[in-house]
């Protein structure tokens, strides 16, 4: 049995810019980390004594003969593209919940495709396992997803990751000391609005009649080199909440399924309680909430939001990895 645990990430600027459809012709870059929140996936060649020859567990079970009755998208076509295996059990354990915006689908897609290939004898290195993935959602799949993700989830750390360059796509990691990235977390504030969705519905918002909102996702793409400067440089980290502000509200702009009454409401909430800025993650719609908030405030604000379940977090350094490899 192979045992991966692969994390969830939080994207902090520039999303929207690592839609194929925008970085083929323009570019486009981002900046995220990865969390100590995990995604969990076991899988094991099935015993001959089963009268069937897959059985995969999520919020579902599905025991199959065929490859072609799976039913989810991603089991059934990152078996059939990348592994050679025809009697297999895949089971699923998320510590955060599915379409939240953490980047939980690229999660499981890296984690099962290190499993899968774990379980043939192949070792692959972490970046290939992000484009094996990428390629999964996006060309194999069709679902209407970024290319950041898939990256993050694979190879953890905080990035700045660069899409359309002569290489499709190439991740810098940042080196900082230990108490800066210990103030990071301190002033990140994620919270489940419990309202879950589908991403790639969501994201159908930004992609149809996206040449027309050329110059907002040109402006989001310049918050990234502007919040690197300021990570890079020392310089005080509240001008990262009003830079997340600022990106929320192009977001908002270029997408109108990203933002509902609701969520701006939820948004205002935090934002009286005392964060300098917020967004909500992934493609927006619902999910997790963001909140940047002023050094040393955490408990303050805690007690004046009130508001959603907070999930506290480290940022994690590993990315996909092998837990077990009982062969």
């Amino acid at each position: 049995m192979i045992i991966t645990r692969t994390p969830y990430r939080i994207s902090l600027f520039g999303g929207g810019t690592d839609m194929p459809i925008w970085y083929r012709e323009n570019g486009g870059e981002v900046l995220s980390f990865s969390i100590d929140k995990y995604c969990y996936l076991s899988c094991r060649v099935l015993p001959p004594f089963f009268d069937f020859n897959f059985r995969m567990v999520y919020s579902k079970v599905e025991t199959c003969r065929e490859l072609d009755e799976i039913l989810h998208p991603a089991l059934r076509e990152g078996i059939r593209h990348f592994s050679t295996l025809r009697r297999l059990e895949v089971q699923h354990h998320g510590d955060l919940p599915a379409r939240s915006g953490v980047g939980s689908s690229s999660a499981f897609a890296v984690g099962l495709l290190n499993a899968l290939s774990t379980l043939e004898g192949i070792q692959k290195p972490q970046l290939q396992l992000a484009s094996d993935a990428i390629r999964l959602e996006q060309d194999i799949i069709g679902d209407i997803v970024g290319s950041q993700d898939q990256i993050a989830c694979s190879i953890g750390g905080i990035n700045h990751i660069k899409f359309g360059q002569e290489r499709e796509w190439v991740a810098h990691p940042f080196l900082m000391d230990l108490d800066r990235v210990t103030d990071i977390e301190d002033r990140a504030f994620l919270v489940f609005t419990g309202i879950t969705r589908n991403s790639s519905e969501i994201s159908r918002g930004l992609v149809n009649g996206i040449e027309s909102k050329s110059s907002i996702l040109k402006r989001t793409q310049l918050l990234v080199p502007e919040a690197k400067n300021i990570l890079d440089s020392g310089a005080n980290l509240d001008e990262i909440g009003l830079l997340l502000q600022e990106g929320w509200n192009l977001k908002s702009e270029a997408n109108p399924n990203a933002a509902t009454s609701s969520l701006q409401e939820f948004i205002a909430k935090g934002e009286k309680a005392g964060a300098i800025g917020a967004k909500i993650l992934g493609a927006g719609g619902g999910g997790f909430c963001l909140f940047w908030l002023k050094s040393n405030d955490r408990e303050r604000f805690r007690v004046e939001f009130g508001l959603g379940i907070e999930v506290p977090f480290k940022i994690d350094f590993e990315g996909t990895k092998i837990l077990a490899n009982d062969l």
